[in-house]
Parts: structure tokens; sequence; C-alpha cells
């Protein structure tokens, strides 16, 4: 039993995740590093879970709004609801044909991920540059410009891009404000979180092991410590500040990671 390398993982995930800094990439280059194969479907869902629970006590009042907006068409959650759905249809189908097909493999090495956390991380940096007076809202969205988020939260299936901070990117360029761009890009997680997770954890269901069990319950607690943690740091940060700090640390990162490729 490895539990070393299973909290380094959970740690790296919970704090990777929501940041704008791409978990995927991370995981990748963590488990060269440690020499530890993450192809583990136990721990790929905990570390899943974990993060979706972590997103969903921390927005559960969003969440509960969103939920009346389900239930009742004059919900002050209503539209909120409608815009989560709408963006996340690309995903489902563009990305759930990129995994089926095994395009996603093709984009799993270090020169796809140091060009990709370089490349996004510049977009990262004009998207967020935008007017700070810019004050529109997830509910002034209109149905074309969720899609549109939508669209470009597929390219996260390439690792390096940052789910949040792509979602974040779209956000910022269609003139949300900060926080709000932000805010969307967590509640958008939640439906992306679970499909991301469904076929892992169906295909653990059907030959659960014990040993595996105890590795993934060690993976949860622990992404969903450091996740929660991560979340409500980056909220706070981006109420007072820009996302300079983190593109500057990609441009770093992909750039070492560049110069390792090619050395």
């Amino acid at each position: 039993m490895y539990f070393f390398p299973v909290i380094a993982l959970a740690i790296i995930q919970g704090i990777t995740e929501f940041l704008p800094v791409s978990s995927s990439a991370h995981l990748v280059i963590a488990s060269d590093f440690i020499e530890f194969t993450y192809e583990n479907i136990a721990l790929d869902v905990s570390l899943h879970l974990g993060t979706l629970l972590a997103v969903i006590v921390y927005f559960r009042s969003d969440i509960l709004l969103i939920i009346n907006g389900i239930i009742d068409s004059q919900s002050k959650g209503r539209n909120t609801a409608i815009q989560i759905f709408i963006a996340t249809v690309p995903i489902t189908v563009l990305g759930g044909l990129a995994f089926m097909t095994g395009i996603v493999d093709h984009f799993r090495n270090i020169q796809v991920i140091a060009l990709s956390t370089i490349i996004f991380g510049i977009v990262l940096y004009y998207a967020d540059i935008q007017n700070d007076k810019k004050t529109k809202t997830i509910d002034e969205l209109k149905i074309g410009e969720s899609f549109i988020i939508g669209l470009l939260q597929v390219l996260a299936i390439i690792p390096g891009t940052s789910r949040s901070g792509i979602v974040y990117s779209g956000g910022r360029f269609l003139n949300i404000s900060r926080i709000e761009a932000l805010r969307f890009a967590m509640l958008l997680s939640i439906p992306t979180i679970l499909l991301s997770a469904f076929i892992p954890t169906y295909k653990f269901l059907e030959s659960p092991s014990s040993e595996f069990l105890l590795m993934g319950t060690v993976g949860l607690i622990v992404s969903f410590a450091t996740a929660y943690l991560s979340i409500s740091l980056l909220m706070n940060w981006v109420r007072n500040f820009s996302m300079v700090p983190f593109v500057v640390y990609r441009i770093i990162l992909g750039s070492i990671l560049l110069v390792y490729s090619i050395v």
C-alpha cells in the first residue's frame, strides 16, 4: 500500500483542480516524477469525488438556488441553471467523443503539456486584463455566449489548458466580472466532474477491491480538504487581485517543461 504517492497526488489534485494551472498536467508530471502509476480506477474516482464534494460544499447556497430554479421556473436560480446546462453540452458531446476515440491519449506528453501551459497562460493574461469595471453576471449571459464558454471548456481535454482557467478566460472575454467568471467556472465544474467520474466509478463498482477502496478513501479525504482550501483562497484572491501570478507561474513551468522535453 503506497500511501505517500496517493496523498501527494490527492494534494496536487485538490490544489490544482480549481486554480487556473491545469490539474491534469500536474498529475501527469507528478506521476512520472514519483514513479507512481496514476491509472488506478479507485484513486481516479476518489480524487474527482473529493474535489466535487469540496465545490458542492463551498457553493451550497448557489446550488440550492439552482435546484430551486430547475423545479420552479420563477425561481432566481432558473437562468443560472439554464446557463450551466447549455455550457455543459459541448463537453458532454465533444469531450465524450474525444475520450471514446482515444484522441486524448495523444495529448498526454510533456511537449504538449508545456506548450498548452504557456499558450493558455497567455490567453488567461489577455482575458484577465479586461476592464475591471465590467460587472456582467452569469444571469446576464445569452444562450449563445454560454455555449461559446462550453466550447472553450472542451479545450481542457488537453493537459495544460486548465478547465477553470479556460472557462474563466471565456467569461472575461465576454465581459463578465472577475468574481462572476470564476464563480461560473466553479459551478460549471460540478456537471463536468460528474461526467468525467461516471465511467471510472462504474468500472470500479463492477470489480471493487478492499485495498483500492482504502486507497480511494484516503485520496477522497485529502483531495476534499485541499480543494476546499484552494477554492476559498482563490475566491478571496480574485476579489482583490488579478490572475497575473498564475500566468507567470504557467509560463515559467511551461518553459521548464519545454526545455526538459528537448534536452
